[in-house]
């Protein structure tokens, strides 16, 4: 799954604005891929580190960049810094500054080089050393290597708006330190019609100290048990340790008035039994609602 955010800004006096995209990927996805202003491309691969490494330890790693562009012999200057980041309930990714949160591993992570003039064409190599401290708790630690285009110099014209377009990619590190825990827990359950469909919305929790990667799918019957609407299984949005995951599943299908039962079912892929939740779910015209949801284990 790939998450891009945009950020806008505007100034008044000069018509300027500056548009700042960026592309982090955290599935099984190879590489973080954006477009960049002259029609071209540019790839970070991998998208993701998975490291399990005991305490006092160091490895070094590469992270490819791959600069594609038709205007062949134009270089781009790009720019390398660290952040630590997270994922929210609702599954979206948030950055912070480097060392600010407790599970940050950016104090651990060396690289090279920090900023340089890339040519399309040509593979380019960042390395990255991690060293962990010997006091390093056990559990994942967090990171990201964020690669950013260093903006050329500003010449505003006279009474035109102007756009810049920067890019921005990152490969996230997880470091994983120690006796690792990941122990998946489903909370609760809400199933409700709109106007786009059905909308299913899990509270799921790990409460291990490593990142756990679940595989859902949703199921809706109706009053005679008989399946009228379903989402196949799919990977969904991580949970990382210690946190909750609380992000709606919508089954694109508008449903006739009636009762209907929804079963969610989650596999958390942590040496455990698939869970299922199961919920009533009242369509009355376009409007839903929700009796006091149950969960089962196998």
């Amino acid at each position: 799954m790939c998450l891009a955010k945009n950020q806008l800004f505007g100034g008044s006096m000069n018509r300027l604005f500056s548009i700042s995209l960026f592309i982090i990927c955290l599935s099984l996805s190879a590489a973080a891929q954006s477009p960049v202003p002259n029609g071209g491309g540019m790839a970070l691969a991998p998208a993701r580190f998975e490291l399990e490494m005991k305490p006092g330890t160091e490895t070094t790693v590469v992270v490819g960049l791959d600069y594609k562009s038709p205007e062949s012999l134009k270089p781009l200057r790009i720019v390398a810094s660290l952040n630590d980041w997270t994922l929210t309930k609702d599954g979206r990714v948030e950055f912070f500054p480097a060392n600010s949160r407790l599970d940050s591993a950016s104090s651990w992570l060396i690289y090279s080089p920090g900023e340089a003039s890339v040519l399309p064409g040509v593979q380019h190599q960042i390395r990255v050393t991690v060293a962990v401290p010997e006091n390093a708790a056990p559990g994942d630690h967090l990171a990201a290597l964020i690669i950013e285009q260093r903006p050329e110099t500003i010449k505003l014209a006279q009474n035109t708006r102007q756009v810049i377009v920067r890019l921005r990619l990152a490969t996230v590190f997880y470091i994983k330190v120690g006796s690792l825990d990941r122990k998946g827990s489903f909370e609760n359950l809400l199933a409700e019609s709109s106007e786009k469909g059905i909308l299913v919305t899990p509270l799921l929790k790990n409460e291990g100290n490593s990142v756990i990667r679940p595989l859902a799918s949703v199921s809706v019957f109706d009053a005679d048990g008989k399946q009228v609407a379903d989402i196949p299984e799919s990977e969904i949005v991580p949970i990382l340790g210690g946190g909750e995951r609380s992000q709606p599943m919508l089954i694109e299908k508008m449903l006739a008035a009636g009762k209907y039962t929804v079963k969610y079912r989650v596999d958390f892929q942590d040496g455990r039994s698939k869970t299922e939740g199961v919920t009533d779910l009242v369509v009355k015209t376009q409007i839903a609602k929700t009796d006091n949801s149950q969960k089962k284990p196998e």
